[in-house]
């Protein structure tokens, strides 16, 4: 999936306007727009880092092609809570994602 859909795809996700996404970075609603049409298609690193952070995402996930958005709210929770959340924490967290792969 491209940039150009993955962003799209997190912006709406996230129930945000172009310009609260625009905002959220730094950069200008019309350059949001473009990456979100494929337009623009070489951001900075930069941005790519200021779009990571802003949706709880990885450069990775945003720059590689293959990741599709299913594995966008995987990327996000870690991301989140990566290092925050003590051994008796993970454990639970392990348990209850143990719990809803049964059927």
């Amino acid at each position: 999936m491209s940039l150009a859909s993955k962003l799209k795809d997190l912006r709406i996700k996230s129930g945000e306007s172009l310009q609260q996404v625009a905002d959220g970075i730094g950069v200008s609603k019309a350059h949001i727009w473009q990456l979100e049409r494929g337009d623009s298609t070489n951001p900075s690193l930069d941005l790519l880092r200021g779009l990571a952070d802003h949706f709880k995402v990885t450069v990775a996930f945003l720059s590689d092609d293959t990741k599709t958005p299913d594995e966008a709210a995987a990327l996000q929770f870690f991301r989140e809570f990566e290092g925050k959340l003590d051994d008796k924490a993970w454990e639970a967290v392990r348990n209850v994602a143990e719990a809803l792969k049964k059927p």
